[in-house]
């Protein structure tokens, strides 16, 4: 009996900087395979999405780098804010 097997997988993992070196933004694209038998039937890239980059949403970020990346990032954003906070006050 014949068997289809749907694998989706990254192709593409995309980032953006500001001019200051920060992170501006993260997208992510995946391929789509259809398998038969193991052997590949069609394969077709999907559209990009967003990454969660800090505190925003999106594509999970734990699925691509190690939680101690992840709260290091968060931490930054929150410094960041921090700092933008305090440089309105003076």
């Amino acid at each position: 009996m014949t068997q289809f097997t749907e694998v989706k997988t990254p192709y593409e993992f995309l980032i953006r900087w500001n001019n200051d070196g920060t992170i501006s933004g993260a997208h992510i694209g995946f391929l789509e395979t259809v398998l038969r038998d193991g052997e590949i039937l069609t394969q077709k890239q999907n559209n990009v999405e967003s990454v969660e980059i800090g505190l925003n949403e999106g594509f999970p970020l734990s699925n691509i780098l190690d939680q101690v990346l992840i709260d290091s990032l968060i931490l930054i954003e929150k410094l960041q804010s921090e700092i933008k906070t305090l440089k309105e006050l003076k």
